[in-house]
């Protein structure tokens, strides 16, 4: 009977552990989706007005916050040992766990078709919004601040701002191909300012003086060193969530036992 009685409280007390860990995944990843939001607001601007990647970050916050709080719930039922707690704590967990199955196979199946939707509508607000170095609106201060915080030019190459509305609406006598941010920074600067301006308009395939290669390609390099701690924070959720069945399971089942 002692033995019983010491593996039930065992089981117990590992279920609050394993909950405590579910709680704090959980409140990872609400604080990664929140990253995404506040840290990366000018990622969102360049992506204009397309729901897909700011849906996709709030979604985030809404499952961190959910995790949190059903791993609040397996906590309290494990310490109060409320049946009744621990069976709508396994239910949940399901449900969890049969989503987090279904939105890693989209995600895999729909990954190229994301890149390019949001690769797309980066060169929209490129091609059409921006208004200009100096410009104070939001699509053109983020353009500008992507490109000298990421060292990059355009969505693909500098190329890509030759077509755009800011450079054909331009004079021809004090026409620019590209934003003078598409040019290297001196880093010894104080102010920030280009390496070499003039020689970076001269030639930009020197990459001396000039950004080589596309915002998008660099940005998704930097996405992706935050999704591969998702997809772990993601496969560290689905054990806990296991062992979490399986041990309220095992703990309802012991508390049937005992009222007969």
């Amino acid at each position: 009977m002692d033995s019983e009685g010491g593996c039930y409280n065992c089981m117990k007390y590992l279920l609050f552990v394993f909950n405590l860990l579910f709680w704090l995944s959980g409140a990872a990843l609400l604080g990664v989706g929140i990253w995404v939001i506040v840290a990366q607001q000018s990622f969102i601007t360049l992506v204009g007005d397309n729901p897909l990647f700011i849906t996709g970050a709030y979604i985030l916050i809404g499952v961190g916050a959910f995790v949190f709080f059903v791993g609040f719930l397996g906590c309290c039922g494990a310490i109060k040992e409320s049946k009744c707690m621990l069976i709508l704590f396994f239910i949940l967990l399901l449900l969890i766990f049969a989503a987090e199955i279904v939105a890693a196979v989209l995600a895999f199946m729909f990954r190229a078709k994301t890149e390019q939707v949001l690769s797309d509508m980066m060169n929209k607000t490129l091609q059409e919004d921006y208004k200009g170095p100096k410009a104070q609106d939001p699509t053109s201060a983020a353009w500008n601040y992507v490109q000298i915080i990421f060292g990059c030019c355009g969505t693909t190459g500098y190329q890509d701002w030759l077509t755009s509305n800011w450079v054909q609406n331009q004079g021809q006598g004090t026409r620019m191909n590209f934003p003078s941010s598409c040019c290297v920074r001196d880093k010894a600067s104080l102010d920030n300012k280009p390496t070499n301006e003039t020689a970076c308009f001269a030639d930009p395939t020197n990459s001396a003086y000039m950004n080589a290669g596309g915002c998008f390609e660099k940005m998704k390099s930097e996405f992706q060193e935050k999704i591969l701690i998702i997809a772990i924070v993601g496969i560290a959720i689905a054990a806990v969530m296991i062992l979490g069945m399986v041990f309220s399971i095992c703990m309802v089942r012991n508390m049937e036992e005992k009222e007969v």
